[in-house]
Formats: structure tokens, sequence, C-alpha cells
């Protein structure tokens, strides 16, 4: 079966058009069709990996004009890299082979401002998810002040008003990114020997728009 793209250029390249596509509501490309799923059946060559949100509302392969067999799709609320998730890359960086892998984050993330707010949620599970974004939370809230002449962060303010979102969703998108990179020697050997790009992007609701925040390898 032949990939749609076969370098983490050509298939960065083949995202941003499809995401463009996507955005100005342009006829899709992506197939869907039955003949596609036969040739699909034994096998599948997916030419990106994507990391990111459970979101309803980001569909990737609606927000790529990606059809079926495209796209190793990996969905989690907050996009978080646990081992399991380390583990699904890991199989299609190594046994599917492929050459891109993007972790996206979205704008206006539920889980992203449920750690801002700082308040307890009412379920363990969620909250471990919650958790996991808090360390950039913190590291947003950290830089608060640090400019000459701003203000030092009160303590006693109220820590909802003391983050901005997209910052912390933007921190998080870097935490995650450098989480698959240090943590797999999978990832990080495939990008040295130039087999690999890991790319940081941003999903506007709004627009639909797709914004390539960071690019790690040869992309």
């Amino acid at each position: 079966m032949n990939r749609a793209a076969s370098t983490p250029a050509e298939a960065l390249r083949l995202l941003v058009e499809g995401n463009a596509r996507f955005a100005s509501d342009k006829r899709r490309v992506g197939r869907t069709d039955p003949e596609r799923r036969s040739e699909l059946a034994a096998s599948q060559s997916p030419f990106a990996t994507v990391l990111g949100c459970s979101d309803s509302r980001v569909p990737f392969e609606h927000v790529f004009d990606a059809g079926i067999g495209d796209v190793f799709a990996i969905r989690n609320a907050g996009q978080i890299a646990d081992d399991v998730v380390l583990g699904s890359i890991e199989f299609a960086v190594v046994a599917l082979g492929t050459p891109l892998v993007v972790v996206l984050r979205h704008t206006r993330c539920g889980a992203v401002n449920a750690a801002c707010s700082g308040e307890p949620v009412p379920a363990p599970h969620l909250q471990a998810l919650v958790d996991a974004i808090a360390p950039s939370v913190e590291r947003v809230r950290s830089t608060v002040g640090a400019a000459p002449g701003a203000p030092a962060p009160d303590a006693a303010a109220d820590t909802a008003l003391a983050v901005d979102p997209e910052a912390v969703g933007a921190a998080h998108l870097e935490a995650t990114m450098r989480t698959v990179i240090e943590r797999s020697g999978a990832v990080s050997d495939a990008i040295a020997e130039g087999r690999l790009a890991v790319v940081g992007a941003t999903y506007d609701l709004t627009t639909g728009l797709v914004d390539i925040d960071t690019v790690v390898g040869n992309a």
C-alpha cells in the first residue's frame, strides 16, 4: 500500500493543505469510499499520527480533511501523554512507520479551564486528568509579574483570574511535546535519524484553522 506522504515535510504539507480546505469549506478530498475501505482491510499506512483532545468539536479527520487510513488518531481529554498514549505513539512510529506526530491542542479547552480554576472536580479519575495539567498552570502563574515593572502576583487573589487559560494551554502543549520526545527513545531516535518530526499545533474552535506552533525535526 502506498503511503500518501513518506517524509515529515510531505506529511505536514498534506495536513496544512487539508486544514486550509476545511477552514474555507472547500470540497473534501480525503477518501471514505467503499473501494478505500477494501484497500485498507488488510493493513494500514497512515501518514500522520495526531495526539489531541477528545473534544467533540475537534474531529481530526475533518479538521485536516483526511480520509480513512490517513491519520492514526490518539485522543483523550486534555491530550495527556501517559504511558498508554506513549505506547500508542510508539506503535505508530515503530510498527506503522508514521513520519509525523502532531500534538494538537485547541482553544477554550474545558480540561485546561478546570485546571486553571483550582477547584476540585467531583470524580477521582477526572481529577487525575486535571492534575496532569496543573504543572502548566503553575508554570504560567510563576511568570506573572516577571516582566520589568510588572506587579508581583497577589497570592490572595482569585487563582482563576491569575492565569490566562490560553497561555496555560500553550504551556501544556509544550510540556506534552517534551514528554513525548524525552520519554520515548523510539521517538527521539526517529527524529535524530530524520525519519520523524514532532509538531505542536493549536486548533481555533471559531475559525477552524490550525496554527503550527513548534516543529522538532526536519519538517
